[in-house]
């Protein structure tokens, strides 16, 4: 079958698994056939996060709300008062398709101008993030909230309401949303009134500290409220002990996944085996993630202690837990490690900290946990910038020229304005050309130049100027060399979201003809 013949149907369904630039800009430009295919294509998922301002321009123009199934913007520090900029481009009321929403860092005021003009009836998901509250609005939000929220089909939503503002919204019964995650401090009362109207709520994700989820509430009281719909929780920023954690846990019998991310060690398998075995006999699933920190000295035998409460058959046979046993030094690893499989194959983001005295290992060897081609955020953090010599600066330049698919670099310094000039060369020495956002230390608008010839692909950038009047310069400079970019900046950064590059008039001679360019 050839390509002319191939149905339109199935021309649409491979493009249901392309990204929309990569549809409008790619695709598109193939031949008038595909042209054809992607003008009646129909199932956008427009996510405008992380985009250029030029390509978020061009998408607002060519693409037909109508033809948009979901919608992502943001007004985050790196595309500032993106969702302003939209709702003059776009009429809203043409949304009347959308089945899922997110909206980020959003001022409340925005959040109902947006609600009030679209088609809430189709809205299977919904995430938003208010930046801004509005106290003259939280009647009108909460209308539209509860509209959204008491539609048969819905299913999924994700919200950051403060405490109090959750308290004044009431959850409609019999609700049918299936999977939630909550980024703010909630009580318990408030919780516990969203599970019991929530029927079929069978994934819960927690992304607050569990102990301003149980604050004034008592869970050992003579006629505990349980949630056997719940199937599966995660529990992020944990920092309470074992025993509130289980009155927490003992609600929800019918677990068949949990994970907890946290401050406190609870790595007594005893224990753990225990209260499974009696509150959670349907989890399938259990992963738990602590740092720990101690002043005391912690032997091989302290490990093997914390180790062999995991070796029990409830663990080994019943549940068939994997355990990896061997304590082994950084060094004696990287000397005696043969195999090329990967430790942590699916690292997109790291943190990198460094100091005065550097690392005797190449960073090269840091191949080993992760697969370094995978990164697509970097932070490298450092006060040293000025003592490293040409191999430190080499070092760290192959290790980032190796991370191709890397689209966001922060280099933080913790230096001010004018402390930086005998780094300020080496920093950025080893800014990639590829990056689609950086944030950078600079002392002087002329670096600003140097840094947009090096990274042509910058759709982004920010700025840390530290306690300086120096934000209206690069504001100035950037109002003077580009247009339409927008800007955020509080004490110690500048955010611009790029606007086109102007080219100063110039006059160049090409093939004995004069040509004047603006």
């Amino acid at each position: 079958m050839s390509i002319e013949t191939l149905p339109v149907e199935l021309f649409h369904c491979i493009l249901d698994n392309l990204d929309t630039e990569t549809i409008v800009f790619s695709v598109r430009h193939v031949c008038r056939l595909f042209r054809s295919f992607v003008n009646t294509y129909d199932r956008y998922i427009l996510n405008l996060i992380s985009i250029s301002k030029r390509n978020f321009h061009l998408l607002c123009r060519l693409i037909h709300p109508h033809h948009v199934i979901s919608l992502k913007l943001s007004n985050e520090e790196r595309i500032a008062d993106q969702i302003d900029l939209f709702i003059s481009l776009i009429r809203l009321r043409q949304f009347t398709r959308l089945y899922s929403i997110t909206l980020l860092d959003i001022k409340e005021c925005q959040l109902n101008f947006i609600l009030k003009r679209i088609n809430l009836n189709l809205l299977t998901s919904f995430s938003f993030n208010i930046k801004r509250y509005d106290d003259r609005r939280i009647q009108t939000t909460n209308k539209y909230l509860r509209s959204i929220v008491s539609q048969l089909n819905f299913r999924k939503m994700e919200f950051n309401l403060k405490n109090e503002r959750i308290s004044k919204f009431s959850w409609p019964c019999n609700c049918s949303i299936q999977y939630l995650i909550i980024n703010e401090n909630i009580s318990m009362n408030n919780l516990s009134n969203i599970l019991q109207c929530s029927p079929h709520l069978h994934k819960i994700i927690l992304k607050q500290e569990l102990e301003d989820i149980i604050t004034n509430v008592s869970l050992k009281s003579t006629r505990p409220i349980y949630f056997p719909q719940l199937t599966s929780l995660t529990m992020e920023k944990y920092s309470m002990t074992i025993g509130e954690l289980e009155s927490f846990i003992s609600l929800t019998p019918s677990l068949v996944y949990l994970k907890l991310i946290g401050e406190q060690c609870i790595f007594d398998g005893k224990r753990w085996e225990q209260f499974i075995e009696i509150n959670l006999p349907n989890l399938d699933k259990f992963e738990f993630y602590f740092d720990y920190w101690s002043l005391e000295k912690k032997t091989s035998e302290d490990l093997e202690l914390i180790i062999a409460s995991f070796r029990t058959s409830f663990w080994i046979e019943h549940k068939k837990c994997q355990l990896y046993t061997r304590e082994i030094s950084v060094f004696e690893y990287f000397q005696k490690s043969t195999t090329s499989q990967i430790m942590f194959s699916n690292v997109t983001k790291v943190n990198l900290q460094f100091y005065e005295e550097w690392s005797l290992l190449p960073l090269e060897y840091l191949s080993i946990f992760i697969d370094i081609s995978q990164l697509v955020q970097m932070t490298l953090v450092s006060s040293y910038f000025t003592e490293y010599n040409q191999n430190v600066l080499a070092d760290i330049r192959s290790f980032i020229e190796q991370a191709y698919n890397l689209s966001a670099l922060i280099i933080q310094t913790g230096m001010y304005r004018y402390n930086l000039n005998l780094a300020i060369e080496k920093i950025h020495d080893i800014i990639p050309y590829h990056v689609k956002y950086l944030r950078i230390p600079i002392n002087s608008t002329d670096q600003i130049q140097i840094i947009l010839n090096r990274c042509n692909h910058l759709t982004q950038i920010a700025f840390d100027i530290r306690y300086s009047n120096f934000s209206e310069e690069i504001i100035k400079w950037f109002d003077d060399n580009t247009m339409n970019s927008t800007y955020w900046k509080d004490y110690q950064m500048v955010s611009v979201w790029l606007g086109t590059r102007k080219i100063q008039s110039t006059e160049i001679y090409l093939d004995q003809k004069r040509m004047k360019l603006s």
